[in-house]
């Protein structure tokens, strides 16, 4: 067997008296029908990865961002000063499982693109953007708490 003669696939010769379905398949297999990255769609394959890896990338260093504000916001919050970690980790959770979440789904999406032959460049764009809103999102709740733990804090200490 080579590489030129695969079972199942095309003739290499179409006969004259071959069946129609024979030459379409010719066809498809010359349009590379039977790749899941065909020359044609090349540079949406491209597009959709590294809006995926970029959100990756993104996700990964939200996450430690997250982390290190967490511990460092929560370092100085106790009862005495009215404060609450809740909020803290509230924000950081909204942040990272949000846009691991939505990566997680654009992935599976983009795929699901790719085996159906389907472009697939603006399902990573969108969950690229939805996954900065969850972040952006995550980040005025925490945002949020820091002002009220600075709030109560600042309150307490001139009463």
């Amino acid at each position: 067997m080579t590489w030129s003669n695969v079972p199942g696939g095309p003739p290499q010769s179409a006969p004259s008296g071959s069946s129609p379905g024979a030459a379409d398949a010719q066809r498809s297999w010359e349009r590379g029908g039977t790749t899941l990255f065909p020359a044609a769609r090349l540079a949406d394959r491209i597009s959709t990865v590294l809006l995926l890896a970029f959100g990756t990338v993104m996700t990964v260093v939200t996450t430690i961002v997250g982390i290190i504000a967490v511990i460092s916001a929560t370092a100085s919050c106790d009862a005495s000063t009215g404060c609450s970690p809740g909020a803290y980790f509230g924000g950081a959770a909204i942040a990272v499982g949000g846009s691991f979440v939505i990566g997680v789904a654009t992935v599976v999406l983009a795929i699901g693109a790719w085996i159906r032959r389907r472009s697939s460049w603006w399902i990573a764009a969108i969950g690229f953007v939805l996954a900065i809103g969850c972040i952006t999102w995550g980040g005025i709740v925490f945002a949020g708490a820091v002002d009220a733990g600075s709030t109560s804090s600042s309150v307490g200490s001139t009463a």
